[in-house]
């Protein structure tokens, strides 16, 4: 890790932290304020503005990263307030007499969360944890789709998972976000969620995206969906400003704790 070094800016060092991170498993607050030379206070600090932006997740001692490729295991843990204030807002607008599919994902199992103690509804899902947190058979009517488990993510894969789809019209989707770009729209890692998402956005009246703060301008190499075809989209706080031309061009509806703006009718 190498041995202390001269005092820097506080942005350089956030950004040599964070750097660190991805080039290690963690780090820890004492060597960090060594390394620093500042207090271990200070390096808390830094790392509670990583967390902030989803860069990482703190642990008794220091912080490990958290990539949006991380486990499913280490997603749930980042930004889980954020999450939980998204899914009560989600839940709220679901119909309860509908057919609804939600993809796999932290913040879409905090909408899971959310939804367990209103009516009953039918759910389609990719996630064995998102049935679960349903109650699936006891509260809800819950259907897996089917495929191959991935452990890391904790979804359901393959083509098992396109063919259910593709056999339902879904009265509302709620996606879980991988990244939104003010000019591409959704967008995501690999084909295989490109597919995926495109084929939910055809299957479906209604499309609600859920996504925390640190999705909006996050990269991704495959495009989903336009914002024209998003609908309405539910996070944590406000868009940065460089998403308001983009999002009134589109007609896209932005829901957050603090307020609500219809960007249909924002003049």
């Amino acid at each position: 890790m190498g041995g202390p070094v001269a005092r820097i800016p506080a942005a350089s060092r956030i950004k040599a932290i964070a750097d660190l991170l991805e080039a290690e498993d963690g780090v820890s607050i004492a060597a960090m304020a060594e390394r620093y030379s500042v207090s271990m206070e200070t390096i808390r600090r830094d790392l509670a503005r990583l967390e902030k932006n989803g860069l990482l997740t703190r642990v008794h001692g220091g912080a490990i990263p958290t990539a949006r490729a991380a486990p499913i295991s280490m997603r749930v843990n980042s930004l889980s307030s954020q999450k939980a204030s998204i899914g009560e807002l989600a839940a709220k607008l679901v119909g309860r007499d509908g057919w609804i599919f939600m993809t796999h994902g932290s913040t879409t199992l905090s909408v899971a969360k959310a939804l367990d103690a209103g009516s009953p509804m039918s759910v389609m899902t990719n996630m064995p944890a998102i049935a679960e947190a349903l109650h699936g058979g006891v509260q809800h009517r819950v259907t897996l789709t089917g495929g191959e488990y991935d452990y890391a993510d904790g979804a359901l894969t393959g083509q098992q998972v396109l063919d259910a789809i593709s056999e339902c019209v879904f009265d509302t989707v709620i996606i879980a976000a991988y990244g939104i770009h003010p000019v591409h729209g959704l967008v995501e890692s690999g084909k295989y969620l490109q597919y995926m998402k495109r084929l939910l956005f055809q299957r479906s009246h209604r499309r609600i995206v859920v996504a925390d703060h640190s999705k909006f301008g996050a990269p991704g190499s495959y495009i989903s969906a336009p914002l024209s075809e998003i609908g309405t989209i539910v996070t944590d706080e406000p868009p940065p400003p460089v998403f308001d031309e983009a999002f009134n061009e589109a007609g896209v509806r932005v829901i957050y704790p603090t307020t609500v703006k219809d960007y249909n009718n924002a003049q």
